[in-house]
């Protein structure tokens, strides 16, 4: 990972995509009482309860703030 948080990887036309070590035949396959199950075995990622759903506020996307303000989408180096 970058300093910046973001993660770039290049691809050259005819590479394959780089893959992850997710098996996504098996997350498809579960049902929503295992992926529920797997969900409250992560204490790293628990699922907000409605009560703490309620509690968030929606953040503006940036990208339109900024275009909104005139401001400059990238921060230049």
């Amino acid at each position: 990972m970058s300093k910046t948080g973001t993660t770039r990887v290049t691809v050259k036309p005819g590479e394959e995509l780089p893959r992850g070590e997710t098996d996504w035949a098996r997350v498809k396959a579960m049902t929503d009482e295992e992926v529920m199950a797997a969900a409250l075995s992560d204490p790293d990622a628990q699922p907000l309860d409605p009560e703490a759903l309620a509690k968030m506020r929606r953040v503006s996307p940036v990208k339109a703030l900024r275009q909104r303000r005139g401001s400059q989408s990238r921060r230049e180096p």
